[in-house]
């Protein structure tokens, strides 16, 4: 895979253009409705994210009367709080503020990875396509507040290309990176091992592939015990995760919500929604399989994700911004015949997606009692 630093610049600007248009819509109705924009920065995880890069981690956890861990920052890595902090010190700005910066700067370089990974599938202009349609999709506000899926993105990206093109030891580096991002850099590791493990099978790497593999696991491993010593236990971020009910249960958690969806039991119109993602996401991973012009690690990763997502109850309404970061892979499904659209249809139609995602984001992040 070749890296062209003018497509990069071209690809970040098209980016760009498309999450101004979706978080200027955001910050308008913000003033209209009488909200600061750093009522819009400070929701949900931004607000435990720049808690954090402002004030560090706690060094214990809190416990309800019946026993239970309350829900605490240590669940969280350390990267972005980390990022945010040193952007803050470089710059002065507010933490906000920082965060804006450092969702945006590593949403285009994420960004530069979806357009260099479908367009060495399927061509420039399918990569086009597929940063486009990513870039305004429902869920992209997350890409443009403080929040870990831009950087999670940029790591993950880049690291599939990495294997793809059997670079082990930047494969290996990158996925440590993203295990210091969110846990569900899991998915990736063990990605990067199995690619490792086929490479070796084929004898096609000498020993980079090994070294890869010891590489990649430690940012998780690290995040893990960092975590975990603030407050002197091992399993501390295990603990402090349970309180966000993020425990791998094989899908039970999902079930239930599931059954209840079915019996009207929850009538949220938010609801069906996740339903949605789960069975496209589901089918995505069998329709990718089956073409063969897609690496088998895409595959692999996406159908890793889907169990991930599957497997953890957690908050619901969080499942469909959970696939947002692997959801370029679910985009090569499409992107094809989106490239041969002619420009100014394909500007319309990233257009519309960023003015409904910037819609759309005042309701999960303002309006809604529940995080997205």
């Amino acid at each position: 895979m070749r890296f062209d630093r003018r497509e990069a610049l071209t690809v970040a600007g098209i980016y760009l253009a498309i999450a101004v248009t979706g978080f200027g819509l955001l910050l308008a109705i913000s003033h209209f409705r009488g909200y600061h924009p750093t009522d819009v920065l400070t929701r949900w995880d931004s607000a435990r994210y720049l808690h954090i890069a402002e004030h560090g981690y706690p060094n214990h956890l809190e416990y309800t009367p019946s026993g239970l861990p309350k829900p605490s920052g240590l669940a969280f890595f350390p990267m972005v709080p980390a990022l945010i902090r040193a952007v803050h010190l470089v710059t002065f700005l507010p933490f906000p503020y920082a965060g804006v910066v450092v969702s945006w700067s590593m949403a285009a370089i994420a960004a530069a990875g979806v357009h260099t990974l479908a367009g060495s599938l399927f061509g420039r202009r399918a990569g086009y396509a597929c940063v486009g349609l990513w870039a305004c999709s429902p869920y992209a506000f997350a890409l443009w507040v403080p929040y870990s899926e831009a950087t999670f993105t940029a790591f993950l990206m880049w690291t599939l290309i990495a294997v793809v093109a059997r670079r082990w030891l930047w494969a290996g580096a990158l996925c440590a990176l993203a295990g210091t991002v969110r846990p569900t850099s899991t998915v990736l590791v063990g990605v990067v091992a199995i690619s490792a493990i086929r490479a070796l099978t084929l004898r096609r790497a000498g020993r980079r592939p090994w070294a890869a593999m010891g590489i990649a696991p430690l940012g998780l491993l690290f995040s893990w015990l960092y975590l975990g010593s603030r407050i002197g236990r091992l399993d501390g971020w295990f603990i402090a995760e349970k309180a966000w009910d993020q425990q791998f249960d094989f899908g039970l958690g999902s079930l239930r919500f599931l059954q209840k969806l079915i019996t009207y039991q929850n009538t949220d119109i938010r609801y069906p929604v996740v339903l949605t993602v789960i069975l496209i996401v589901a089918v995505g991973v069998v329709a990718l399989a089956v073409d063969r012009q897609v690496p088998w690690p895409l595959v692999l990763v996406l159908a890793g994700a889907w169990a991930l997502m599957f497997g953890t109850p957690g908050a619901p309404l969080s499942k469909p911004r959970f696939i947002l970061p692997f959801l370029p892979i679910m985009l090569l499904l499409v992107v094809r015949p989106i490239a041969r659209l002619p420009r100014p249809v394909q500007g319309c139609l990233y257009g519309c997606g960023a003015i409904f995602a910037g819609w759309y984001a005042f309701g999960l992040l303002v309006l809604f009692k529940h995080p997205p």
